[in-house]
């Protein structure tokens, strides 16, 4: 039996190790600094695979999510302690941005004047949420270039509401040009997917679907025996699956074929393209165009009919926006431009 001593002593080397396994399930972002939140210390960065946290606070080892992260439960530094003051009001963040303004400014005093005019960009990015992959800076562009889109493993799922209206809105509205699904090597969530551990719910759901993708090319995959070679080869056809998820998308389909009417060019234009966190290079995966595997999916999922449509369009200079509601239901009235067109069309009916 434990004096009470010893069992106090061990029951506090039990809640800093729980400490250590709940503060990693906020470490997604590889490479960040992790402060323990009642009193222990993470160092070290974490790594990406969503299956392993590794605790020193008792010297066990405590499962999470894929954080494969050495812990520590020594006692706050002095230096440590004047970090967590610091941060604890978004310090670093707000001297950045104040940092950046300043920057710009002297750049160019009428940025921010140019840049409340709104945006105009032609490419809508769907990335992972991975701190090390973002977008506008891997690629050079500048605010109002991208339109971005990020989640867990750059994942196209038909019924994710937030990434369907981002379609809607960067398709219809925008217009963008094209639409790029980038994958990175070293992803967490790929990695994940491959360890078959119920990391729980959401996530567990939301990583089937890379498991999905393992299911569709299992032979490939299979016959690569290096495990960091097969987990490369995963994160390229999870770039390439998900960006034909995109063409399944029915506002991505619509647009397509109206432009391909107007222009002879189908837009937009869909990639699935791969960044490598070990050398900063973005590498194509796929285009599309005119790829077999496109045809094989027209006959399963093509929603408009070309000639059709076609015929429908034929007379119409402006891209015709889906009006699923009549604006007689909604409390706001039309748009000036809107009343306009309909009012001239309820002349050319002799109403």
């Amino acid at each position: 039996p434990l004096s009470l001593e010893a069992a106090t002593t061990k029951q506090q080397a039990k809640m800093r190790s729980f400490e250590v396994f709940v503060a990693g399930a906020v470490l997604l972002s590889s490479g960040a600094e992790a402060f323990m939140p009642l009193g222990g210390m993470a160092h070290g960065r974490a790594q990406t695979s969503l299956v392993s946290a590794s605790s020193r606070a008792s010297g066990s080892s405590a499962g999470l999510l894929g954080l494969s992260m050495a812990a520590s439960a020594e006692k706050y530094t002095k230096q440590e302690i004047q970090k967590l003051k610091d941060n604890k009001d978004l310090k670093k963040l707000f001297d950045g941005n104040a940092e950046w303004r300043k920057e710009k400014m002297s750049a160019d005093e009428d940025y921010f004047k140019d840049l409340s005019l709104g945006q105009t960009p032609h490419y809508l990015w769907i990335g992972c949420s991975d701190a090390r992959v973002a977008a506008n800076e891997i690629v050079g562009c500048g605010p109002g270039e991208l339109f971005v889109h990020r989640n867990v493993a750059n994942l196209v799922v038909n019924n994710d509401n937030s990434l369907q209206s981002v379609f809607q809105y960067a398709v219809e509205y925008l217009q963008v040009q094209h639409i790029i699904v980038c994958g990175h090597y070293d992803c967490a969530g790929v990695s994940a997917s491959l360890d078959k551990v119920d990391l729980a719910s959401p996530l567990e759901e939301w990583v089937c679907n890379i498991r999905d993708v393992y299911r569709l090319h299992k032979e490939e995959l299979d016959a690569i025996k290096d495990d960091d070679k097969r987990k490369r080869r995963l994160v390229e056809l999870n770039a390439q699956e998900q960006a034909f998820n995109v063409y399944k998308a029915a506002v991505v389909q619509r647009r397509r074929v109206y432009t391909h009417m107007k222009t002879g060019l189908a837009q937009p234009k869909v990639h699935a393209v791969v960044f490598d966190p070990a050398n900063g290079l973005m590498r194509r995966i796929n285009t599309f165009e005119g790829d077999d595997q496109i045809d094989e999916l027209h006959e399963v999922y093509d929603l408009y009919n070309a000639k059709t449509a076609s015929e429908f369009w034929d007379g119409q200079d402006a891209y015709p926006v889906r009006e699923n509601t009549p604006r007689k239901l909604f409390n706001k009235a039309a748009p000036p431009a809107v009343k306009a067109a309909k009012d001239d069309k309820q002349m050319e009916a002799g109403k």
